[in-house]
């Protein structure tokens, strides 16, 4: 019984002992198959946000499965993974910036005075980095997969070079500060309450088969996703708006008390079901695949310590 004790307590250790190379791979890997699952309902979420009468007849979109319903119709279905490879191109950079940071981080405070509550600020420190290099990436997938985009990439190209003559490069970094105001308070949400539930349910000696990492992770990573995206969505529809205007953008407080005008409450979480939806996938997915994949190459690379006492 001590033996097994002990063989329990030295394998935690041992599984998670990965080379910030195999981690990239992980996150990457998770990446990719995020998008593919979750890319229709980040278009109709867009499509939601965006507020504007829409052509070929189709009115605005009442909902989320009007909105699946009309681009199907309409666009076809592969207009629903539209954006896919700008999101892609986003996607593998930032989750290997912001998952490898985290942990990156999280293992230099752990044991300190700052380790109990490091996933708020150390979530949102590496989601900030993550948002000011990709910016540019994800206005092009917004504008893409708006109502401009319809006509294909070279529309929204066209949008985008025309706002860069008019307004200047620094423009591609527009909708950055309602990013950042989306994107750290979600990450310090999810990132605490993810790891609260892995205190919570899982003992330090605990040693999870593949499956049940998977199912685990998934299950966490999903449920923080969702509190944190219903948090945010007003800072994500403020951030839509401005990414697919060409017109000079305007103070966010203002342009939130003008949604707030126009179209009251509702109007802050338009596209929430959509997001969350998305949100809840894809945090589950990422966080799973990224822990699976850490969990594969730290087996595949030391296959025998376990064994060594």
């Amino acid at each position: 019984m001590n033996v097994t004790t002990q063989q329990l307590n030295t394998k935690p250790s041992i599984q998670y002992r990965t080379s910030s190379v195999e981690k990239i791979a992980a996150a990457c890997a998770g990446a990719v198959v995020t998008m593919l699952f979750v890319n229709p309902m980040d278009l109709v979420k867009t499509r939601l946000q965006e507020n504007v009468s829409l052509p070929h007849n189709e009115g605005r979109y009442l909902g989320t499965i009007d909105g699946l319903v009309k681009i199907i119709q309409n666009e076809g279905p592969l207009a629903l993974w539209r954006g896919l490879s700008p999101g892609l191109l986003m996607a593998i950079p930032s989750t290997s910036i912001y998952y490898v940071g985290y942990d990156h981080l999280k293992a230099r405070f752990e044991g300190t005075s700052m380790d109990k509550y490091s996933p708020l600020w150390i979530g949102g420190t590496a989601r900030a980095m993550t948002a000011v290099v990709v910016s540019p990436m994800e206005l092009f997938r917004t504008r893409l997969q708006s109502s401009e985009g319809m006509g294909g990439f070279a529309d929204a190209w066209s949008g985008v070079t025309r706002m860069v003559r008019q307004h200047g490069v620094l423009t591609l970094w527009r909708g950055l500060l309602p990013t950042m105001l989306r994107d750290v308070p979600f990450s310090a949400i999810y990132w605490m309450m993810y790891e609260e539930l892995k205190r919570q349910f899982l003992s330090d000696d605990a040693h999870l088969s593949r499956l049940h990492q998977f199912q685990f992770s998934f299950f966490a990573g999903a449920s923080s996703g969702t509190v944190a995206a219903v948090i945010t969505t007003p800072f994500d529809v403020v951030k839509t708006r401005r990414q697919i205007s060409s017109n000079k953008e305007r103070h966010i407080m203002r342009l939130m008390q003008s949604i707030w005008t126009q179209e009251g409450i509702p109007g802050l979480f338009r596209g929430v079901i959509p997001r969350v939806i998305k949100v809840s996938i894809a945090s589950g997915i990422m966080i799973s695949s990224y822990e699976v994949g850490k969990h594969f190459f730290a087996h595949r690379a030391k296959p025998d310590v376990s064994r060594r006492d």
